[in-house]
């Protein structure tokens, strides 16, 4: 999910159902809890102008830049290495069908196991993504070679919240230290890795 030298991607297959993160542990939908903030070339939003809106009206394009950031409107940091972004759909509005496999769509950080192009979210110099605090942004080029005439794309967003994750890892020590479960069990159950402990 990161980028290298000379440009150079590794592109991942991530089943976003059983998503993993760098931590090891599953990724949350969060859309509707972690929202996209959405312009398109240098406008402040889609009704704004810009390349796509013309008086208004849908105007086909070959080549279309987004800016996305996204918001955390919840009351938790985001895991930042967590974090992505997924376009779910691209809509021809002509026939309301999802134009995404005949456009070409760039930059992208890897593919959901549905083949959907997603995005790791940048957080800047911080680790996590804070409450109600937004992240750095995320340019989207879509090539168009056949001037189809697109909606916006649908984006999901995934990570995982900070504090949900330190309330299970503290509930999983609990009940270890209770000798209400074994290190085996918790981890069956409550999908946690044991943690080092030299003592």
């Amino acid at each position: 999910m990161r980028r290298f030298g000379l440009g150079v991607f590794i592109f991942l297959v991530l089943p976003i159902s059983g998503a993993m993160s760098e931590e090891g542990e599953d990724l949350q939908n969060l859309s509707g809890q972690v929202i996209p903030l959405v312009s398109i070339g240098q406008s402040s939003s889609f009704m704004a102008g810009g390349e796509l809106f013309s008086s208004g009206n849908l105007t086909s394009r070959s080549d279309i830049q987004y800016t996305v950031q996204v918001k955390n409107q919840t009351g938790d940091p985001i895991i930042g290495s967590s974090l992505i972004l997924v376009i779910e759909q691209i809509l021809e509005v002509s026939g309301t069908r999802d134009a995404t496999s005949r456009l070409d769509v760039q930059g992208y950080d890897g593919h959901t196991s549905e083949n959907k192009p997603f995005f790791q979210v940048p957080t800047g110099s911080t680790d996590d993504l804070a409450p109600y605090g937004v992240s750095d942004p995320i340019q989207i080029r879509i090539r168009n070679p056949d001037l189809l005439r697109l909606a916006p794309p649908t984006f999901s967003i995934y990570g995982i919240r900070r504090t949900e994750t330190k309330q299970i890892e503290d509930l999983r020590e609990a009940l270890i230290q209770k000798g209400i479960l074994s290190p085996e069990e918790a981890t069956d159950i409550l999908g946690i890795p044991p943690t080092d402990n030299p003592n």
